[in-house]
């Protein structure tokens, strides 16, 4: 099975700048944020979250540089999650589709399967995301699978995560429906540093087939 390099991967997503560039998405308007409440009480909020969608930026490159910025699409239906990447003029240029059993990715040439979103993405995109984790991080929570340490700001919002190898650090929030949710994330391990800007959330969705 041929690997498509991170260099390839470029070309098709056809996009290369050095800054977030993506087909203009509405943005949130400024609504207030900062509301404190018991880290018991807004892990149980944010848990109440299993239907959403998020849309962004990603920048994501290696410690020597090399990677590439696009958009993207995050959809979560219960277990089943949906991860769209977009090139210009918001042409879909990658889908990987996933659940506990089964991950897919397909391409404009073809659709691939593997036993982990993590290794389809680097077999065949030559990225390296931590996927498994997206439901939980996405929302500002550590995934229960796998042990962690955090620190909470002074609302009790996660504002650093360690966990499966990945410092994540939470940047900035809004609110959303009265809850708090991340809008700027950083991720970063040995060899790999992503961005994420989370520019419009939609907490109660239905995903699309």
């Amino acid at each position: 099975m041929c690997k498509i390099s991170v260099i390839l991967l470029g070309a098709i997503f056809l996009s290369s700048c050095a800054s977030f560039q993506q087909t203009p998405t509405p943005l949130l308007q400024p609504k207030v944020v900062n509301h404190y409440l018991p880290w018991a009480y807004r892990k149980t909020q944010l848990n109440s979250i299993q239907n959403f969608r998020v849309n962004g930026n990603l920048a994501i490159h290696t410690t020597s540089d090399h990677g590439l910025n696009t958009s993207f699409s995050w959809e979560q239906i219960n277990a089943h999650y949906q991860l769209s990447f977009f090139g210009p003029f918001g042409i879909q240029s990658a889908v990987l589709n996933g659940d506990p059993n089964h991950v897919s990715l397909t391409t404009r040439q073809q659709t691939y399967k593997a036993q982990s979103p993590e290794c389809l993405l680097h077999d065949q995109l030559g990225l390296n995301l931590p996927v498994s984790q997206f439901f939980y991080w996405l929302r500002g929570l550590p995934a229960p699978q796998s042990r962690f340490t955090f620190n909470l700001d002074a609302y009790n919002r996660i504002m650093q995560l360690r966990q499966s190898g990945w410092h994540v650090v939470y940047q900035h929030f809004s609110n959303i429906g009265k809850i708090d949710l991340p809008d700027r994330i950083c991720l970063s391990n040995k060899q790999w540093q992503v961005r994420l800007l989370l520019n419009h959330w939609d907490i109660n969705h239905t995903l699309r087939t």
